[in-house]
């Protein structure tokens, strides 16, 4: 696990997630936050007020398997109402090699619209 000696963060639960992801629950400045460690390409990282994160694409794929599906079916229609991707960016993320096995991936394959 990543964790950093020097990193005033108190970590209160170390596990795999839904997509074989190491991560990491800690209180950090009395905020408690979930921290994921993957290796990502670069074009699922953006900046949101200088502060890097995942694009809401790869944040679906991320989450889908740990949400029902009429919860996915929601948060996919949502985004693209406010066009965070398109179903034709989706598509062509889910065909990149990295997702062939993701769980999320596939979930998300399911939950578009055809």
């Amino acid at each position: 696990m990543p964790h950093r000696p020097d990193d005033d963060a108190e970590v209160l639960d170390v596990y795999l997630d839904a997509n074989g992801d190491p991560t990491e629950r800690v209180v950090r400045d009395g905020v408690e936050m979930v921290i994921h460690y993957a290796d990502l390409p670069d074009t699922d990282i953006t900046t949101v007020r200088g502060i890097p994160c995942t694009t809401p694409l790869r944040t679906v794929i991320d989450i889908a398997p740990d949400v029902d599906a009429a919860d996915l079916d929601r948060m996919v229609q949502d985004c693209l109402a406010r066009r965070l991707f398109t179903v034709d960016e989706a598509r062509a993320r889910l065909a990149q090699p990295d997702m062939r096995t993701r769980p999320g991936a596939e979930l998300l394959r399911r939950a578009l619209p055809h």
